[in-house]
């Protein structure tokens, strides 16, 4: 059963290396330098550096996935991995609201400005941020749980 769990670990682990690390650097190098530095301008992101961030993302994803297909689901290793792996999934979630600032919490800011106007959209997700920890919260709790069920009694 070990051997099943690896092929398909690591099938998804390639998938994940695919879509989310070979895919966004493809298109940070065919997309001309003048649709990033406009798109940059009027929406105050940075697509190229925001791309990059979604390859690092999917190569961590994909040593997590191929990391957990090789470690036993109730052994003191998988829990502990899937407990940092509940926190990367944390992470990937703040990434999201915040538009690629982990740093602001859900906060996610928008805007650019050109000539003399300046316009700036705030979008305020810190409340699903906050669900989005207490549920992860929970899920360790879970797997805390479900560990010292497994454990053998000593």
């Amino acid at each position: 059963m070990n051997v099943r769990v690896r092929r398909k670990s690591i099938a998804v682990a390639v998938l994940a290396l695919v879509f989310l690390t070979a895919l966004p650097l493809a298109l940070e190098m065919n997309i001309p330098n003048e649709f990033f530095r406009a798109f940059s301008t009027m929406s105050g992101i940075n697509l190229a550096d925001l791309l990059n961030k979604v390859a690092v993302i999917g190569v961590t994803m994909s040593a997590f996935i191929l990391l957990r297909g090789s470690v036993e689901k109730v052994s003191r290793g998988g829990l502990v991995l899937s407990i940092t792996y509940k926190f990367f999934w944390l992470m990937i979630v703040l990434f999201s609201l915040g538009l690629g600032n982990i740093e602001n919490l859900g906060l996610a800011v928008m805007g650019g400005s050109g000539g003399t106007a300046t316009n700036v959209v705030m979008f305020d997700f810190r409340l699903i941020a906050l669900l989005a920890a207490l549920t992860i919260a929970l899920m360790i709790a879970h797997s805390v749980i479900e560990y010292r069920e497994a454990e053998p009694s000593r």
